[in-house]
C-alpha cells in the first residue's frame, strides 16, 4: 500500500510539475543546485546538495530535473503520513479499514492544495522536503515508542539534524512539540529513564555540519555566493536571515490580528468542511481509543504553527498570501485527524464488518473531491510564465550592455539563465546586491569588465549611479519595469528611460527608441497571458503584472511624444491582459488618456471600475475628482477626493483638486488652505505652486 501510494501520488506530480521553474525562488534554488552556489538566507545547504544530484541524474531540463526532488520529497511525505497512520489506528480484527483510512490520511494531504502546489517547483520542495523529515521524525519516535529500540530515537535525532540544514526556522516552529511528545514518552515508561540522551543529541551534529557546505563552497568561487558566509560571523549573518529579521517580526495586535484571520481562513480552507468534521470526530478518537501522547504531540504542533507564525511575521494585507506554505505542517496534522475521523466512522459499523468496496469508497471521497477541485489550480505543467519572461528580457536586449534588474521576478529568472543555459549576454546587475560588499564582489568575479569605481563607504545611490555613469559611453544601461530603487536614488537617470520590449532602456531620441521598442515587442512570446496558460497564483499574478506595465509604459510614451492612437492601443492592451496586483492602476492609466482626450465621460467609466478592483485606488479617486471638476460636477469632486484623502493623506494632487472644487463653489479661504496642504505635500509640483499663487490673488482681491 505504501509503493502504491508514493507511485500514484509521484505520477500525479509529475504529471502537473512545472517544466522549468515557477514565478517565486525557484530560478534561484535550480541555478544554487546546478553550480552548487548559496541560496538567499539561510542558505538552504541540504536542498541544494540533494537538488545538485537531482539535476545530474534526473531527465528534462535541468530546471526540470531539480523540480522532481520537490514532487519525491511530497509523495514521501504522504507515505510517511500513511505508515504513521498505519501504525496508529490498525485494529487486527479491522484491518481493511485501517489502512483505508490511513491511506485516506495520505491522500487528503497529497491532493490538498498547499502540498501539491508546492511539490512542483524547486523552491516549494523545500517545503515539501520540510515536511517530510518532520513525518520521518514523527514516525521515527512512534517506532521508538512500541518498540522500545534507541535505534530509532537516535533515527529521530539524525533526520532532526538534518532538517535543520533544510529550512530550520520551520523546524524550530516545531521543536516545542517535539520535545513535548519526546517527554511524554520519556515520563510514561520507566525504561525510557535510562535513555541515552546525550548519544541521541550527537546524531543531530552530522546533520548540522551541513551548515560547513556554506562556508567551504563561500571560499571556492560560487557563482552564486548570497551573503558570503566565509567565515563562522558571516555564517551566523546568513543563518540568522539578517538581512530580513528587522521587517519579517510582527509589530502590533492589527498585524497579528490579520494573521490570525488569514490562518483561521486557511485551515477552514484546505480540506473543506467536510475534512474539518473529519479531524473533529479524529480528536475524539485519538483521545478516547487511539494514542493519546501522539494527540498531545498533534494539538501541541497544531498550536505552535498557527500561533507562532501568526505572532511572528510583519505582513501587510496585500502580502498575508506569502505564511500560507508554512502551515503546511499543521495541514499535515488536520489530515491524521481527518484519518482517525475516517476510522472512527467505519469502526461504528458494530460488529458486522462494512464492505470493501464500501470501505473504499468512504476513504476515496473526501481525496476525490480534493483531488478534482485543485486540479486546475495546482497543475503548473503549462506555467512557462517566469521562463518566458526572462527570455523576453533577453530578447529585448540584443546588444552586450548591462541591465539594472529590481524585483524577484526580474532577477530570478534571469539566474537560471545566466548560470545553467548559459543565454546571458549581457551583465544582469542585481541592484539589492550593489548595496552590500559581498554583492559588489559577486559582480566584479563573474563580470570583471564592468566599471565599477565607487569607494567602499558609497552610498546604494551613489553606486547606482556610478555603474550607469561609469559604463554608459561603452555599454548601453536598460533597467527593469519595478525599479523602486532607481526611481529613488537615481531620478535623472529615471527621466532618460524609454520602453524597450521586457525592459526599460536609457537614451535621447524619444521618437527613435518607440519606433524600436514596436519591433521588440512584436518578437516577445506572451504565452499564456489570455488565460491559456491555467491557473496564476499569487506569486505568478505578481510577476507576470510586469507585461501590463510594459504596455503601460509604452502607451504613456506615445502619450508624451503626442501620438493618442497608439496610446490608446497600448494602454488598452495593458488594461486586457492586467493581473489583480496591477489592474486598477491600468485604468487608471487608460482613465488619464481618456480625460486628456477630452472623452470625460469614458474617463470617469475607467477610473470607477479602477477603485472596484482594491480598495488602494486613492490615485483613480483623485483623477475622477479632476474630471468631475471638469465638468462643474463640484459636489461629486469633492466626494472622490475625501475618498482619495482617507485612502491615502499624503496625496497632494487629491488636495489639488479638493482646493478648486471647493473655489468653484466659492469657499476662497478654504480652497487657499487646502491648495497650501497639497503644495506643502507636494513642494516641487510646479502645477500645484502655480494654482496656489493664483488662489492667493483671487483671496487678496
Amino acid at each position: 500500500m505504501a509503493a502504491f501510494i508514493f507511485a500514484a501520488v509521484f505520477f500525479v506530480y509529475c504529471r502537473t510539475l512545472n517544466p522549468v521553474f515557477h514565478s517565486d525562488d525557484s530560478p534561484e534554488t535550480i541555478a544554487c543546485s546546478c553550480t552548487l552556489g548559496i541560496q538567499h538566507p539561510p542558505g538552504y545547504p541540504l536542498p541544494t546538495l540533494t537538488g545538485r544530484i537531482f539535476s545530474i541524474a534526473m531527465p528534462g531540463n535541468r530546471g526540470f530535473a531539480v523540480n522532481l526532488q520537490a514532487a519525491m520529497a511530497g509523495a514521501a511525505a504522504c507515505v510517511l503520513l500513511f505508515l504513521i497512520m498505519s501504525a496508529v489506528l490498525y485494529d487486527k480484527n479491522r484491518p481493511l479499514e485501517s489502512h483505508a483510512a490511513a491511506a485516506s490520511s495520505a491522500f487528503c494531504l497529497a491532493f490538498g492544495l498547499t502540498m501539491w502546489s508546492q511539490s512542483l517547483s524547486a523552491k516549494g520542495g523545500i517545503y515539501s522536503l520540510n515536511a517530510a523529515l518532520l513525518l520521518g521524525i514523527v514516525y521515527s519516535l512512534i517506532k521508538w515508542e512500541g518498540t522500545k529500540k534507541m535505534k530509532f530515537l537516535y533515527l529521530a535525532a539524525y533526520i532532526y539534524g538534518l532538517s535543520l540544514a533544510n529550512h530550520w526556522e520551520s523546524m524550530a516552529v516545531a521543536t516545542p512539540a517535539l520535545a513535548l511528545y519526546a517527554a511524554t514518552i520519556f515520563t510514561g515508561d520507566g525504561h525510557y529513564k535510562k535513555a541515552k540522551i546525550l548519544t541521541a543529541a550527537c546524531f543531530v551534529v552530522p546533520g548540522v555540519l551541513t551548515y560547513a557546505y556554506l562556508i567551504l563552497r563561500a571560499r571556492s568561487g560560487a557563482y552564486l555566493n548570497w551573503g558570503d558566509p566565509s567565515d563562522f560571523d558571516r555564517l551566523l549573518w546568513v543563518l540568522r536571515r539578517a538581512e530580513y529579521s528587522a521587517t519579517e517580526q510582527a509589530r502590533d495586535i492589527a498585524v497579528a490580528s490579520r494573521q490570525f484571520a488569514r490562518a483561521g481562513m486557511n485551515v477552514l480552507s484546505e480540506f473543506t468542511m467536510a475534512g474539518l468534521m473529519l479531524a473533529a470526530a479524529g480528536v475524539y478518537c485519538f483521545y478516547k481509543r487511539l494514542n493519546r501522547r501522539l494527540l498531545v504531540f498533534l494539538g501541541a504542533l497544531f498550536l505552535t504553527i498557527t500561533v507562532g507564525l501568526s505572532l511572528y511575521f510583519n505582513l501587510g494585507e496585500e502580502k498575508l498570501w506569502i505564511m500560507d506554505v508554512f502551515f503546511l505542517p499543521a495541514y499535515a496534522v488536520l489530515a491524521a485527524l481527518a484519518g482517525a475521523g475516517m476510522f472512527f466512522i467505519m469502526s461504528k459499523a458494530g460488529k458486522s464488518a462494512l464492505k470493501p468496496a464500501t470501505v473504499m469508497l468512504m476513504a476515496a471521497a473526501l481525496p476525490a473531491w480534493l483531488f478534482a477541485s485543485n486540479f486546475s489550480r495546482a497543475d503548473q505543467a503549462g506555467n512557462y510564465y517566469s521562463y518566458d519572461f526572462g527570455k523576453n528580457i533577453i530578447r529585448s536586449i540584443a546588444t552586450p550592455g548591462i541591465a539594472m534588474l529590481e524585483g524577484d521576478y526580474s532577477v530570478m529568472p534571469l539566474m537560471y539563465l545566466e548560470y545553467v543555459e548559459n543565454k546571458v549576454h549581457f551583465c544582469p546587475v542585481r541592484t539589492e546586491f550593489i548595496s552590500v560588499p559581498w554583492g559588489v564582489r559577486n559582480i566584479r568575479d563573474n563580470w570583471p569588465d564592468i566599471k565599477m569605481n565607487a569607494p567602499v563607504n558609497a552610498s546604494f545611490g551613489d553606486r547606482i549611479r556610478d555603474i550607469v555613469e561609469s559604463n554608459y559611453s561603452s555599454r548601453e544601461i536598460f533597467v527593469s519595469f519595478f525599479r523602486p530603487d532607481f526611481l529613488e536614488y537615481y531620478p535623472l537617470g529615471n527621466a532618460l528611460l524609454f520602453p524597450h520590449g521586457a525592459v526599460m532602456k536609457m537614451g535621447f531620441d524619444g521618437n527613435a527608441e518607440l519606433r524600436k521598442n514596436e519591433a521588440i515587442l512584436k518578437t516577445l512570446t506572451y504565452r499564456g497571458m489570455l488565460g491559456d496558460g491555467g491557473y496564476m497564483d499569487q506569486t505568478t499574478s505578481l510577476g507576470m503584472s510586469n507585461y501590463s506595465t510594459m504596455f503601460m509604459e509604452t502607451g504613456n510614451a506615445f502619450s508624451k511624444a503626442g501620438n493618442d492612437e497608439k496610446a490608446m492601443f497600448y494602454l488598452t492592451r495593458a488594461v486586457a491582459i492586467a493581473t489583480d496586483s496591477v489592474k486598477g492602476i491600468a485604468l487608471t492609466q487608460l482613465g488619464m488618456l481618456y480625460s486628456k482626450m477630452g472623452k470625460m465621460d469614458e474617463a470617469i467609466e475607467s477610473y470607477l471600475t479602477a477603485v472596484k478592483t482594491g480598495p488602494d485606488m486613492a490615485e483613480a479617486y483623485s483623477n475622477m475628482a479632476g474630471v468631475y471638476n471638469n465638468k462643474k460636477e463640484y459636489d461629486m469632486a469633492i466626494a472622490a477626493c475625501e475618498k482619495a484623502i482617507n485612502i491615502k493623506p499624503g496625496l497632494g494632487d487629491a488636495y489639488n483638486n479638493l482646493a478648486i472644487a471647493w473655489l468653484n463653489k466659492g469657499d476662497r479661504e478654504k480652497a487657499e488652505q487646502l491648495m497650501e496642504k497639497a503644495s506643502a505635500l507636494e513642494p516641487g509640483n510646479e502645477m500645484i505652486r502655480k494654482n496656489l499663487s493664483a488662489i492667493k490673488a483671487l483671496v487678496k482681491q
